[in-house]
């Protein structure tokens, strides 16, 4: 497992779009690309409060406050705005409305990382044994990575939003008779499928290329021990990455060569609308990208508080939706729908999930044994709508210090060339 050094932390706002051009140019360890990075993940997520910390855990009095938001998004606020980049609100505003879950309760307990690494690790391995032998999907994934041009502008594979494996089973908590009933944890069939393609795709693409292939992800709900037990794991070892708010380590190693795995996404992680800024992926999984409807971009919101007062918060959030839209996933940004159409194609090899919803047992990874549905959450592999985008050859060359050398050194050649040939001609 490579060793990751500590990245730096900023808690300022990038209130305008990163360009393109200039973010393609500069390496993953250039300081100004994190900064820049950093600060504009930071003003998407201003407010998701799973990246602030458990004192932010409860955010139910803010989900109340953003329902005073104006569902049909104002011309404004899909513009930029430096003023409110430069003032945002203070932490002590998102303090009033978040608070810790108190300890002992149920959802204290949920949020918490109670399961043992061993456990986590074994249930993998199991699931790891059917991937290989019993998997309805694995071999329609392998042919769907295979059809990848070019395997080799892949250097790194990185996860977003995977999703704890084992959750802890509340009901069996301080109940002596629960060792008899044999569960003390929630099993969660689509994140343990999720974890396990990343990994094969990981396995095959290192033997397509011959090259080493590091394997990250990030998610908020990780917590101590699903870090050692991933970063241990003897069957594909995963770097977990920081996604705590002012760090973002997770978008700061996105860029051309990246195979992406997004599993996350609005209203709190508008991981599509963050990326479309600064890299171009060389293939991306992630829901589908719808081709028409409401293209909305908003940028940012205004809330209503009971004393009347009105304060303009940057980013995403649980805010209502417009007349028409049932998802998040729908007010997808013209920008982004633009880069799959224009510079994308969709692998149809890849094995999306047949139907819609996915119900409890619908897995073949996992042995439900005596499970019932208290402590097995529903899913099969991962969301219906899930699709696999690969970038077109004619974007495939990404503007870099290296590139831009070599473009140089065949341009001072052929000067020369002009030069002599010109000579001879005289």
């Amino acid at each position: 497992m490579a060793q990751q050094q500590t990245k730096p932390e900023f808690h300022g706002l990038e209130g305008y779009f990163l360009s393109l051009e200039r973010m393609r140019r500069l390496s993953v360890k250039d300081g100004e690309r994190q900064f820049r990075i950093i600060r504009r993940c930071n003003w998407y997520m201003f407010s998701a409060s799973g990246l602030r910390g458990k004192a932010f855990d409860n955010s139910y009095e803010f989900f109340r406050l953003c329902q005073t938001a104006e569902p049909n998004c104002p011309e404004e606020q899909q513009k930029p705005n430096l003023r409110l980049a430069h003032s945002p609100p203070p932490k002590a505003f998102l303090a009033k409305y978040h608070s810790a879950y108190p300890e002992g309760s149920r959802f204290a307990i949920l949020n918490s990382d109670a399961v043992p690494i061993g456990d986590i690790q074994h249930t993998l391995t199991k699931s790891w044994n059917k991937w290989r032998t019993v998997s309805t999907k694995a071999r329609r994934l392998e042919a769907a990575i295979d059809s990848i041009p070019n395997p080799k502008r892949i250097k790194k594979v990185v996860c977003l939003g995977l999703g704890r494996i084992l959750e802890p089973f509340v009901e069996s908590l301080g109940d002596p008779d629960s060792a008899n009933r044999g569960h003390t944890d929630i099993i969660a069939p689509r994140n343990i499928a999720q974890h396990l393609a990343a990994i094969a795709i990981v396995k095959q693409l290192e033997r397509m290329t011959g090259q080493y292939i590091p394997l990250y992800t990030a998610d908020p709900e990780y917590g101590p021990r699903h870090k050692r037990a991933l970063e241990t794991l003897l069957i594909g070892q995963f770097t977990v990455l920081d996604p705590s708010y002012g760090k973002h380590e997770q978008f700061t190693v996105i860029d051309d060569n990246t195979l992406l795995f997004n599993m996350a996404g609005p209203p709190h992680c508008p991981t599509m609308r963050i990326i479309q800024e600064y890299a171009r992926p060389v293939a991306i999984i992630t829901k589908e990208v719808p081709r028409e409807g409401d293209f909305q971009d908003r940028l940012w919101f205004e809330v209503t508080e009971e004393d009347g007062t009105k304060v303009q918060v940057p980013g995403c959030a649980d805010i209502p939706l417009p007349a028409g839209c049932r998802t998040f996933g729908g007010l997808c940004p013209k920008r982004v729908r633009d880069m799959i159409v224009d510079e994308y194609d969709l692998e149809p090899k890849f094995p999306a999930e047949e139907g819609g919803i996915r119900y409890w047992k619908d897995s073949d990874l996992i042995d439900y044994e005596d499970r019932d549905s208290s402590n097995t959450r529903a899913g099969g592999y991962w969301l219906s709508h899930t699709r696999l985008y690969v970038r077109k050859d004619k974007v495939d060359m990404p503007v870099t210090p290296h590139t831009r050398g070599k473009v140089r050194l065949v341009l001072r050649w052929f000067k020369k060339l002009v030069t002599l040939g010109n000579k001879y001609l005289r």
